[in-house]
């Protein structure tokens, strides 16, 4: 008797620890939602979304030979204080994709890194991605982005890499980049930026990589600016460029044309 009604309570106890363990490698619903609006505005792949992505249930081939996680999805099951799985990265990088950024994204709150390098994707940054207070990484060089950047990239409190190079953005980079205080590498080549390079960069004490072009304004506002961890800057097709360096320690150098 004492054994039967022991395999029954080690039973439901099995049973809820399965029900435990399969809940906690699922999704919330609200950002399967959003993933679902995510892959038909990038224009991706159609995605069984009855499966997982969370366990690679989203594996499917993907066009890019290169490509060790064809998911393109990352996610965290065991965020501090968190309960549940929820998607920290999305690497789309080189999916030849052809649609535009979705401002779905700016719902997704523990998403740390989002790569669209090496598409086709056309249109404006989305002014909902500066929404995203844990991002850390948004790389969406060389495309076919266009537009002036919006300014709610400055709420971006967390970013740490920002590489917009080899798009067509025009305009002038916004006072609200300012903000971003913790930026370690920051691209902006080869697009068609117009204004000065702005002072508020002397800001961003912990820059390590700066690469800018083509920005065609009559002055820089380059003064005396003192950015000790810097160890690469290129600087290229810049109009009347001026600057005045101090202790940059560059150990890579100063490239300008």
């Amino acid at each position: 008797m004492f054994f039967g009604r022991f395999v029954l309570v080690w039973l439901i106890g099995f049973s809820c620890l399965l029900s435990f363990a399969f809940g906690a490698t699922t999704l919330p619903d609200d950002e399967v939602k959003v993933l679902r609006q995510i892959v038909k505005t990038l224009g991706s792949t159609p995605r069984d979304f009855n499966l997982n992505p969370c366990t690679g249930g989203w594996n499917a081939t993907s066009p890019n030979p290169d490509d060790k996680s064809p998911n393109g999805v990352t996610c965290n099951c065991s965020l501090a204080n968190i309960t549940g799985c929820h998607v920290v990265s999305i690497d789309l990088t080189r999916n030849y994709l052809n649609g535009t950024i979705p401002g779905a994204w700016g719902s997704m709150q523990y998403l740390k890194s989002i790569s669209l390098t090496g598409n086709r994707l056309s249109g404006s940054i989305p002014e909902e991605l500066g929404n995203i207070s844990t991002l850390e990484e948004l790389v969406l060089e060389s495309n076919q982005l266009s537009g002036v950047l919006p300014p709610h990239l400055g709420n971006l409190s967390n970013i740490k890499k920002l590489i917009l190079s080899s798009n067509n953005f025009t305009g002038e980079l916004p006072e609200e980049l300012a903000k971003l205080t913790n930026l370690t590498d920051f691209r902006i080549s080869d697009n068609h930026f117009t204004g000065k390079i702005p002072n508020f960069i002397q800001y961003w004490t912990n820059l390590d990589r700066m690469r800018i072009s083509d920005i065609n304004g009559t002055e820089t506002g380059f003064s005396a600016i003192n950015l000790k961890c810097l160890n690469l800057i290129v600087l290229q097709d810049i109009a009347e460029l001026q600057h005045y360096w101090r202790d940059t320690s560059l150990s890579s150098g100063i490239w300008k044309n």
